[in-house]
């Protein structure tokens, strides 16, 4: 997510000429997956990359070709066998890969309609022709799976992150996220902490008491919401209203003693958490300062909202990008 935000910002401030390159379809292995992207210029790599260095030389320069034709090419790559030790010494790029460049003149009007669609935190399919006079162009695919042959790629709203709490401590959980490329929001019931320019890299400051702004904010599936006020009060105010929400993932930050002295107080209201909830917060690693208790908290919901469990990959049978 992070790699695409930003070479939507590289397109809209670089004056050009640019080339986009981008991996369409991986037989065997190969560093990344389908829909990863490579923007380039003259003068190389500016974000971006399609494998694990072995490839973007070579597709710099055929960029470059497509660029000085103004019109986009397909290419194919194959590293299986003896071919990976020719491009990539070695390095594990032993994949078929096919690859699309494309001239990028302004910004595209695909571009604009996933930062429309990621703004609405609404899913959005678009369709790539892959044939004769029409390669490279784009359309919406309102029903994905009846789309003819060719390029297929979802983009998905960022994460978004709500900190309920905006006490120092939630400096590196803000800053950390926003690396991650994550929507990221805070609110406090204390106006002198819900501050923006205590927050700078925040999408979102709200004061105001849970009551009043809770109700507002657009949770849904790709939400998560840890509550860290430090305040029982609070916190047992905002569970109120984030039990029943839509959010992927609830977090409580505090002892195991203080969170079941609040859910006992809400099962008594008829109100019970279900597996999006966790308290304490965060993957065991150990963390004891702000900054890796921020780890452990975004290691959780990145691991809860994919469905995965958070242990180790050697302990994993799900399948691991490299």
């Amino acid at each position: 997510m992070k790699e695409l935000q930003d070479i939507f910002r590289r397109v809209r401030e670089h004056p050009g000429p640019l080339a986009l390159a981008t991996l369409l379809r991986v037989e065997g292995s190969s560093y990344r997956r389908p829909g990863a992207r490579l923007l380039v210029d003259r003068g190389g790599t500016l974000r971006g990359s399609l494998s694990g260095g072995c490839l973007e030389g070579d597709v710099h320069t055929r960029a470059m070709e497509a660029l000085a034709e103004g019109r986009p090419r397909l290419m194919q790559y194959d590293l299986r066998g003896d071919a990976d030790l020719v491009w990539g010494s070695g390095s594990g790029c032993e994949g078929l890969l096919d690859i699309l460049v494309e001239p990028i003149h302004g910004f595209p009007e695909w571009m604009t309609w996933v930062e429309r669609a990621w703004a609405t935190r609404t899913p959005l399919t678009l369709h790539t022709a892959l044939n004769g006079h029409q390669l490279g162009m784009r359309s919406i695919a309102h029903e994905p799976d009846a789309t003819p042959s060719g390029f297929v790629e979802t983009f998905v709203p960022p994460t978004a992150l709500w900190i309920i709490g905006a006490s120092d401590d939630s400096r590196p959980l803000v800053r950390m996220a926003k690396e991650l490329g994550w929507f990221v929001g805070l609110l406090d019931h204390r106006p002198a902490f819900a501050r923006p320019e205590r927050f700078p890299e925040a999408d979102a400051v709200y004061a105001g008491h849970p009551a009043q702004v809770l109700p507002g904010l657009p949770l849904d599936a790709r939400s998560a919401v840890v509550l860290m006020t430090h305040n029982y009060v609070k916190d047992l105010e905002a569970l109120r209203l984030l039990l029943p929400a839509e959010a992927g993932y609830l977090g409580l930050m505090g002892s195991r003693a203080r969170g079941r002295k609040l859910l006992a107080e809400l099962a008594e209201e008829g109100l019970h958490p279900d597996g999006r909830f966790h308290t304490p917060v965060g993957l065991d690693l150990g963390a004891d300062a702000p900054e890796s208790i921020a780890l452990a908290v975004l290691a959780e919901v990145q691991a809860t909202l994919a469905g995965r469990t958070g242990h180790a990959l050697r302990d994993s049978v799900a399948s691991v990008q490299p």
